[in-house]
């Protein structure tokens, strides 16, 4: 049975990807410390901030989207190939 168990957690790990190593990065210790301590402070009163979070990055995931189906390239791509407006070039060099 030890065997069996062994074998079956390797092969989960092992078919994980690298979706958890991006999460990692991507949050960080330091987000999940900042976002418990605003849990355990303010409890509900915060889920307001949550559900418009996600509802700006489906907005922007889609937006985002739309644009590399029909142009080809990514948003920083595109921003920086964008030759026709200087101040957001120099902006987006900053």
């Amino acid at each position: 049975m030890q065997k069996t168990f062994n074998l079956s957690i390797s092969r989960f790990f092992k078919n994980l990807g690298p979706g958890p190593v991006i999460a990692a990065a991507f949050i960080g210790p330091g987000t999940v410390t900042v976002c418990t301590l605003a849990g355990v402070n303010f409890g509900y009163s915060l889920l307001w901030a949550l559900i418009l979070s996600i509802c700006a990055t489906l907005a922007l995931q889609e937006i985002s989207g739309r644009i590399g189906i029909s142009t080809g390239q990514d948003l920083s791509q595109l921003l920086r190939n964008s030759k026709s407006n200087t101040f957001l070039n120099l902006f987006l060099w900053f």
